[in-house]
């Protein structure tokens, strides 16, 4: 993909359709990228509604089921995608951001042991939705209490990703956000079955810095957290259970410049006790969701669960994480869910760098 001109060319790229509501006088120039979904049936039906003359509101993108790619605004133009919104000390984010709706009916109501669209629902004669296109997590923004939500494509999710990567090459963007982000408590969207932190670990990490504090906030108190040290991965780094080189690994390898905290020390002062993310793929069976919760998702419910790297179980990562260890979901697949946690091990003192 390429953007020329304020117009995005590529592969599954289909042709240019002009929205009925923007701002054809102003000019923009994004800085921010904000991610929808449509709560319709298609991503057709709603390039339709925003070319219609009766249309208030648009996009400059619409991500359809296939994954293929509609642009309806210039990027240079004014869309009217995110409404009244601030986030980070700013507001009104059509004046500086590109809309991106993803075509997915959003939040899912669960009737007599059934799933239905928004739509669905109201009606006498109900279609329910396949169970296989059900995602089951909290919401981000714990004023949202929905559970059940429409599953995004696979083709979706990476037209998406090579969007948003296709548009930071072209303008400066400093943020990706959902509308849920900028506009809590109003919007959901686009709910926890899109993977949108995922999404901004991989499209931002040539350029992250240091947010430690935001990487454990789920895992300690922020006063805990200001009086524990941060530290390095100075090489390739071996996770284990215990203050040896012959204890089992608890993860695979940490990348250098990976950043942990050290809560510890042995007695030889050869080894630290870090706490380290861990994100992989679990057995829904082993795990205990419980939507209330303000923080997490839920938590284990069995000891020495097993952690996967993949949702096929082709590599285990971790044997012995304990029950009643917290963790928040971020993709499902099937029986299989993809969790993210903070666990405790240990890791050689000589390979970490403490950081100020």
């Amino acid at each position: 993909m390429e953007i020329k001109n304020n117009r995005l060319s590529g592969d599954n790229v289909k042709p240019f359709v002009e929205a009925h509501a923007y701002d054809k006088k102003s000019i923009i120039k994004p800085d921010a990228i904000i991610i929808h979904y449509t709560a319709g049936a298609s991503g057709a039906a709603t390039v339709n509604l925003f070319k219609a003359s009766s249309a208030t509101t648009s996009a400059h993108f619409v991500v359809s089921e296939d994954g293929s790619i509609t642009q309806m605004v210039d990027l240079n133009r004014r869309a009217y995608h995110a409404g009244t919104s601030s986030y980070g000390g700013r507001s009104g984010y059509n004046s500086f951001s590109i809309g991106i709706e993803i075509s997915n009916p959003g939040y899912l109501q669960k009737i007599g042991g059934k799933y239905y669209t928004w739509w669905e629902a109201k009606k006498d004669n109900k279609t329910a939705t396949p169970e296989s296109k059900v995602f089951t997590g909290k919401h981000r923004n714990a004023v949202t209490t929905m559970t059940y939500w429409y599953k995004y494509t696979d083709e979706q999710i990476a037209a998406v990703k090579e969007l948003c990567r296709t548009i930071c090459k072209t303008f400066e963007i400093k943020e990706i956000l959902g509308h849920e982000e900028i506009a809590p408590g109003r919007k959901c969207d686009p709910g926890p079955a899109f993977p949108l932190d995922a999404l901004r670990d991989e499209i931002f990490a040539q350029s992250s810095t240091l947010s430690i504090s935001d990487m454990f906030k789920n895992a300690i108190s922020k006063s805990a957290a200001s009086s524990l040290v941060v530290g390095k991965a100075s090489v390739k780094l071996n996770f284990r259970q215990g203050p040896s080189s012959t204890a089992p690994l608890k993860s695979s390898p940490m990348a250098a410049g990976t950043y942990i905290y050290i809560i510890g020390q042995d007695s030889t002062k050869e080894w630290y006790n870090i706490l380290h993310e861990i994100t992989g793929w679990i057995d829904k069976e082993f795990i205990e969701q419980d939507n209330t919760d303000s923080e997490y998702d839920g938590e284990l419910k069995t000891d020495n669960a097993m952690l996967y790297s993949d949702c096929k179980k082709s590599r285990r990562l971790v044997s012995d994480l304990k029950a009643g260890t917290k963790f928040n979901i971020i993709e499902q697949q099937e029986n299989m869910f993809r969790i993210k946690a903070v666990v405790e091990g240990w890791a050689c003192a000589k390979y970490i760098t403490k950081e100020a």
